[in-house]
């Protein structure tokens, strides 16, 4: 969000940003304790259909083609159990693949399984302006685009390589 305000000619300085996670950040806003939020989904959605704020600007505008969210696993994970590792990612794959062609399906178990209200979520999915990928080769450019961007911001101390960021191995094993 800072890179968008400072490319829009915010003075970042000026504007008081308080970290919060999404539930703390939809009852401040709902309480009017902030002016405004940047939050993933379903948070935007849910704020909208409690009427108690509007979406104006997309990340996917703000930032085209940014890395949303993505799959980690620890490294210790992959030194003591690298055939879970292969595991999760042919789950994470077909997951991927269930949500891009049954839409409608994934919205019912994904509310079902977290108790989100049906309606939010479906209306989540309808607004939100990205795209469920499960290939990590497609987010490598734009998080090395994200990692140059703190390191701009001095949030981390050296500029990061993509073999700081990612070990696509197990990826390109199974797939």
């Amino acid at each position: 969000m800072k890179k968008w305000l400072i490319d829009n000619g915010v003075d970042i300085a000026k504007v008081d940003i308080k970290a919060m996670d999404p539930g703390p950040a939809i009852t401040a806003l709902s309480a009017g304790k902030i002016d405004g939020v940047f939050l993933p989904h379903p948070s935007p959605a849910i704020i909208e259909l409690n009427g108690k704020g509007e979406s104006v600007v997309p990340s996917g505008e703000m930032w085209p083609n940014h890395a949303c969210c993505s799959l980690v696993v620890s490294g210790e994970l992959i030194r003591d159990n690298p055939d879970l590792v292969l595991q999760i990612l042919r789950i994470h794959n077909n997951a991927t693949l269930y949500i891009n062609e049954h839409p409608d399906e994934a919205a019912k178990i994904f509310a079902a399984r977290t108790n989100q209200d049906i309606d939010q979520v479906k209306r989540s999915l309808q607004t939100w302006d990205g795209k469920w990928i499960s290939d990590p080769h497609e987010e490598i450019s734009s998080t090395l685009e994200y990692a140059t961007e703190n390191y701009k911001l001095k949030y981390i101390t050296k500029k990061l390589t993509a073999e700081d960021l990612f070990d696509t191995s197990f990826y390109d094993r199974v797939f």
